[in-house]
């Protein structure tokens, strides 16, 4: 009996320090949700600004130019995909359902461009598909410079005539319980199609190409880097989600393991009781 008290001792002190780590990975999680989310609503206002702005001119610029930042590509036959993943692990389901995703809308002459080493590792499992590592590490020190460069990478890539479009497949940030896995179209840009904007936009002249042109380069890398923060935001909910649903299942682990302990120590006693109160009887 006391081997089997031991045994469930060393049980109970191991899911004492399992907890102990989740718990303090849960701290540390809600520490960098907390500032991701605060980085991510700053840079949403302005944000707001810059795609009202892009809706009013490519309303109006749809109306009266031919440009192939407006319209899908008909003539070509693949898409090129960027798509975002966490770089650790211990996320709960954040990198399979982005995974999941992706496998339900790609096609083999496809490309992806991956953010996140889960992804660049998931996707060297299907070597028909072209992938690009360039940009995998872009989320661990995430700013304009980095992104910018990016933004440029998918211009020229766009421009060669070879993609229908460019779509970002990213975790849309509902509330630190939600989030949900979206596509998002980069190029053709996305905006909301307004009749009035097209007869009533900015009289620009010859100078709506240019405009158009100097106005998707801004919008381009805004857009990578507000959904770069909002998966940044969505990762380190997924991770403070899981580490606490780790920490309360450890936490009722360890409370059934005392219980049984308890019963088998409770046993232990009254067995040992027995035999006092047997062998005084047999004197």
């Amino acid at each position: 009996m006391p081997q089997a008290l031991n045994k469930v001792k060393r049980r109970i002190a191991t899911v004492e320090s399992t907890r102990k780590i989740t718990n303090a990975m849960k701290l540390i999680s809600s520490v960098k949700l907390r500032q991701a989310q605060s980085n991510f609503l700053v840079r949403s206002e302005f944000y707001d600004e810059l795609e009202h702005t892009v809706s009013i001119i490519s309303n109006y610029a749809n109306a009266h130019i031919d440009s192939p930042y407006l319209k899908e590509n008909k003539r070509a036959t693949k898409t090129l995909y960027v798509v975002v993943s966490s770089s650790l692990g211990l996320c709960g389901s954040y990198n399979y359902n982005v995974t999941r995703y992706l496998s339900n809308i790609i096609k083999n002459e496809d490309e992806v461009v991956c953010v996140g080493e889960k992804i660049f590792k998931e996707m060297l499992k299907n070597p028909t598909i072209k992938t690009y590592d360039e940009f995998k590490d872009i989320l661990n020190n995430l700013n304009m410079s980095n992104t910018r460069i990016l933004s440029h990478f998918l211009l020229d890539k766009y421009n060669t005539g070879e993609y229908k479009k460019v779509v970002l497949v990213y975790t849309k940030f509902i509330n630190q319980i939600a989030t949900k896995v979206q596509e998002y179209s980069l190029l053709p840009i996305t905006y909301k199609k307004d009749k009035e904007l097209e007869l009533q936009g900015p009289d620009l002249g010859n100078e709506l190409d240019w405009t158009l042109d100097k106005l998707v380069k801004k919008y381009l890398v805004s857009t990578l880097y507000i959904k770069f923060y909002e998966c940044i935001v969505s990762e380190q909910s997924s991770r403070r989600n899981a580490m606490d649903n780790a920490d309360k299942n450890a936490e009722e682990i360890a409370d059934k393991l005392k219980i049984e302990y308890n019963k088998a120590r409770q046993s232990s006693i009254t067995q040992e009781i027995t035999e006092v109160v047997s062998g005084s009887i047999n004197k």
